[in-house]
């Protein structure tokens, strides 16, 4: 899609549902509007709607898609005039903190007929429940896989030479400062999710959040090399240096980073070792592309010697994720089922003047 970045501001984790929506309001934000209003009444159609039509009058736009349903639509940012769309119903409830000075609600619940609905309690109620426990069953097979990848980076740091990689880190870190022009005063730390554990796996959006920058180092080695560590170095140093950086957490435990990007540089580095797939349509092709094997700081030896547990290992960790994007896909469908009451009792002539308010802010 032209003109336009797609991310994710919350996601499906081993922690639960992680949100990271109090960073879709940037620096330039000066109005974010809050949408409320149940499942089907159009929350995510309307940001659509917006964005297509900022996009068509030659404005930049955010796209920050839903993790539980990756058609739809969470937020929208369009920097060049301040404004922000963000859903806040649950499970990422957001409410005005400078009400009608910076942000305000429109709620679509407005525009729905209660009476419709009424008759519907039992059947609403239900499928709101069934909802709940899909979600609940999803993040703890993500807890457990969270166990079952632990230890297999603790077989990986038996392996480590972490003097070793340490060396490797120092001069690479001071390579990237002394790279750094003088700083403006000027900088922002965002961080957001790249990818997410969806309905229909895990995907991300890198082909969209990289689409201008130019260098690439790719961080290549199993769990448990010190990938994200290096990361969060990197981080740090561009940091302290005075820049600016947008960091991608990583889809199954927010704790750990995916990928950095160095905007005044146009550099990012990223994991690229399976599942952390990595692409650039080929129409774009960066300009240059290193590769950081972490990999090459292990004995192969001390490796080879817990190799049956290691399989055996990441076998279930694959089991655990692929019923935990089950579960996710059954709460999706289930969600569904819940939208058709909804949708049903809308009077979508008010939304149109919902949208026609929108519209009117361009």
């Amino acid at each position: 899609m032209e003109n336009c970045q797609e991310l994710f501001a919350g996601g499906n984790t081993c922690r639960g549902f992680y949100s990271l929506f109090r960073y879709i309001p940037g620096r330039e934000t000066d109005r974010m509007i809050i949408i409320k209003g149940g499942p089907g009444t159009g929350k995510s159609t309307l940001m659509k709607q917006v964005g297509q039509l900022a996009r068509e009058k030659g404005l930049f736009t955010e796209l920050f898609y839903c993790s539980s349903d990756q058609n739809s639509l969470d937020g929208l940012s369009v920097p060049a005039i301040g404004l922000v769309l963000v859903d806040g119903t649950a499970p990422h409830v957001i409410d005005p903190k400078l009400p009608g000075a910076y942000d305000e609600i429109i709620n679509l619940g407005d525009c729905w007929d209660a009476a419709a609905l009424r008759p519907f309690k039992k059947e609403i109620a239900a499928l709101i429940d069934k909802n709940g426990e899909w979600f609940t069953q999803a993040y703890q097979y993500l807890q457990e896989a969270g166990v079952v990848l632990e230890k297999i980076r603790y077989f990986m740091r038996q392996a480590m030479d972490y003097p070793a990689l340490s060396q490797m880190s120092h001069r690479l870190l001071n390579q990237l400062v002394a790279s750094l022009p003088p700083a403006n005063g000027n900088r922002q730390e965002r961080h957001l999710f790249g990818g997410a554990i969806t309905p229909g796996g895990l995907i991300n959006f890198y082909p969209s959040i990289f689409q201008d920058f130019k260098r690439f180092y790719l961080l290549i080695g199993d769990h448990g090399s010190g990938k994200s560590t290096l990361l969060r170095q990197i981080h740090e140093a561009v940091i302290s240096a005075g820049h600016s950086t947008n960091v991608y957490r990583c889809a199954f435990d927010p704790d750990r980073f995916d990928a950095v990007a160095i905007p005044v540089l146009q550099t990012a580095f990223v994991k690229a070792t399976y599942p952390h797939s990595f692409a650039l349509p080929s129409s774009q092709p960066p300009q240059e592309q290193h590769i950081l094997a972490l990999s090459r700081f292990t004995n192969p030896a001390i490796l080879k010697s817990f190799a049956n547990e290691r399989a055996e290992n990441q076998d279930r960790f694959w089991y655990l994720l692929e019923k935990a994007v089950t579960m996710i896909r059954n709460a999706k469908e289930n969600h569904q089922r819940l939208e058709t009451f909804y949708t049903r009792s809308m009077d979508f002539s008010k939304v149109a003047a919902v949208r026609q308010k929108l519209f009117d802010l361009f």
